[in-house]
Parts: C-alpha cells; sequence; structure tokens
C-alpha cells in the first residue's frame, strides 16, 4: 500500500512538473512594440534600457539607485562582451535607454518581461529591474544591486 501511495505522489508530482501550475510571473511583452531602429527601447521604474539587436544590454539608471559592488554609486549597467560580467560603463559609450521610449507595464504587479536577441529584461513592478543577456547578469532596485 506505501508503495501504492509513493508512486501516485511521484506520477502527481511529475504531471504537475509538466504541466505547470500559475505563479506570479511577469507578463510577456512583444519586442516589436518597443522596436526603433534594430534595437528594443523599453523604460520601466527608475531605468531607461535597450537591448541591441547583438544583444548588448543596458540601462541608464536614475542615480542613487544602483550601487556596483555593494559600495559605489552608479548610474548605468551593462552586458556588452560576452567575457566581461555585467558592468558599469560610466556614461563612457553614451546612453542606454531613450526618455521617449514605451514604459514596460506593471503587468499582474510583477512587471513585465522583454526578449530579444538572445537577452531578457524584466522590470515595472515591485522596484526591481533585470536583465540577462551573453551568459551574464545585473539586477537593482529596492534590495540591492547584483552583477555577473
Amino acid at each position: 500500500m506505501r508503495m501504492r501511495a509513493f508512486a501516485g505522489t511521484a506520477v502527481a508530482a511529475a504531471a504537475i512538473s509538466m504541466v505547470g501550475v500559475g505563479s506570479a510571473n511577469a507578463d510577456a511583452v512583444n519586442p516589436n512594440d518597443y522596436m526603433i531602429g534594430d534595437t528594443v527601447y523599453f523604460n520601466t521604474g527608475p531605468a531607461q534600457c535597450s537591448i541591441k539587436s547583438d544583444g548588448t544590454t543596458g540601462c541608464d539608471i536614475a542615480s542613487g539607485i544602483a550601487k556596483w559592488l555593494n559600495m559605489i554609486p552608479v548610474t548605468d549597467l551593462a552586458i556588452d562582451v560576452p567575457f566581461l560580467p555585467a558592468h558599469p560603463t560610466f556614461g563612457v559609450f553614451g546612453p542606454y535607454g531613450r526618455s521617449d521610449a514605451n514604459t514596460l507595464p506593471q503587468g499582474n504587479g510583477y512587471g513585465s518581461t522583454i526578449s530579444y536577441a538572445g537577452a531578457t529584461c524584466s522590470g515595472g513592478g515591485r522596484g526591481a529591474i533585470q536583465c540577462n543577456s551573453k551568459g551574464h547578469s545585473f539586477n537593482f532596485g529596492w534590495s540591492g544591486t547584483t552583477t555577473t
């Protein structure tokens, strides 16, 4: 009897993992709605961000929001080459965002996700922005800043 209960539980768990259950995830948006030329531009919370056609991703950040290595205030973060972790550029390469870009919707309270050219960014909910591209990531918001 115990073996049947174990087997039944295992089958139910496998079925749930294959089918999925509802979760509080960010809503996906169509990158074409944010495209200017061959670059996706979007604004979210305290940041103006972009994803270029080669997957280069960056955000201009309102002053005081992000601290690189949890101590150096920065006004931008970028993922621009695969051999470096996400890092600030200190404005050397110009702005990443555009003030006239569309804002990501709040969605279900967790913000929205936008994917383009192998990069994915999410933001607009709960004060955090996260981007992944070229094997690296950054996030910043109320709970701090991390780069990998």
